[in-house]
């Protein structure tokens, strides 16, 4: 398909708008250790009055923070704010690559790091509390489900790409609150960890539950590609030109669509 992201796109990043946490430079010798795991993001022609929405992307398995270099130019240049934390195991040698653990102990952790890397962007930028967005593809995007659920008063809205619906570790707890967080559910019809198989298995769930969830279908397997992006874009920017006009949320049961 010729609209795979591609694995690296740091030659489109030259803009100064872009800013990585590991730069001793731009940060500074008072940084803290965690943020040399961290890579920031800034929009281009950036209004230091004007409030954005965050984006929180957690990357996936055999990936790294950096991913993120290869999503915002897709995504958009100018809408958000984001950033990317690195994943809670090395799954390589060098630990040049990494993944998100989801066992206890490691959910644990991860639930620290991405809290830690939004304190870490409201710091550097200027950001609207209120629209924080977590977002995950493939591993990253059942960790997205898991803190999201966890802590659905935190977030304006959750986005799982590709990412399975975790079975563990009770996710529905918080379920009276998880009802008024907004879901966009991104899958590829043949991917064979999160198809079409592994969402229907999780609808009778997601159906009980009352859960917002928009759930869309790509003819793909577990990739991810520009058209998703796009899509997510615009479920984005409609959470965020929404949220001042509706007072109290509604319920909704998942509904699915076709891309």
């Amino acid at each position: 398909m010729k609209n795979r992201i591609p694995s690296s796109a740091r030659h489109w990043l030259d803009s100064p708008a872009v800013h990585l946490a590991d730069s001793h430079a731009e940060r500074g010798a008072q940084e803290s250790s965690f943020e040399h795991q961290l890579c920031l993001f800034g929009p281009e022609r950036y209004e230091a009055r004007y409030r954005y929405p965050l984006v929180v992307w957690l990357h996936s398995c055999g990936s790294s923070e950096f991913e993120l270099e290869s999503i915002m130019p897709v995504l958009s240049m100018q809408n958000y704010v984001a950033c990317a934390p690195r994943g809670t195991s090395a799954c390589d040698p060098d630990g040049k690559l990494y993944r998100w653990n989801h066992s206890a102990a490691a959910c644990a952790i991860a639930e620290e790091i991405v809290f830690e890397a939004i304190e870490v962007a409201q710091k550097q930028f200027s950001v609207d509390p209120a629209k924080v967005f977590l977002a995950g593809f493939g591993g990253g995007g059942t960790m997205a489900w898991r803190i999201a659920l966890r802590y659905p008063q935190r977030f304006a809205g959750m986005v799982s790409i590709c990412g399975e619906f975790p079975a563990s570790q009770q996710p529905l707890l918080h379920l009276h609150a998880a009802r008024q967080l907004p879901m966009l559910w991104q899958f590829g019809s043949q991917s064979t960890k999160c198809g079409i198989q592994q969402i229907c298995e999780a609808l009778p769930i997601l159906h009980s539950a009352g859960l917002n969830v928009d759930i869309r279908q790509y003819p793909c397997g577990t990739e991810l590609l520009s058209n998703m992006l796009t899509d997510l874009n615009r479920w984005l920017m409609e959470q965020v030109t929404q949220q001042a006009s509706v007072a109290v949320p509604t319920v909704a049961t998942p509904h699915f669509s076709q891309n």
